[in-house]
């Protein structure tokens, strides 16, 4: 008995040692690929900002418009309107 006890603990043993290392193969794919998308993600999300900059500099060009102007027209901030025309400027 206590013979097929060690045969069978053996067996399991060395399934769970395969089963480590596929986890370990598998973890360490998907935190590649988890980079990967963070960094295509964060791509994304500056070429999203550059758009909405690029409308800001277009407002404030209008002849006449003013920080202040555009900050209550789009019930924002006198700073975030500022921000965004560093931005702009960043990006062109």
């Amino acid at each position: 008995m206590a013979s097929a006890f060690m045969m069978r603990t053996s067996g399991a043993l060395h399934a769970l040692k395969i089963a480590q290392g596929r986890h370990a193969r598998l973890r360490a794919r998907a935190d590649s690929r988890l980079k990967a998308a963070q960094t295509r993600h964060a791509s994304d999300v500056e070429a999203a900002a550059g758009v909405e900059a690029v409308a800001w500099r277009a407002l404030l060009a209008v002849p006449g418009m003013t920080v202040t102007t555009a900050a209550a027209l789009c019930e924002t901030s006198d700073g975030s309107v500022h921000r965004w025309i560093s931005r702009s400027r960043s990006t062109s």
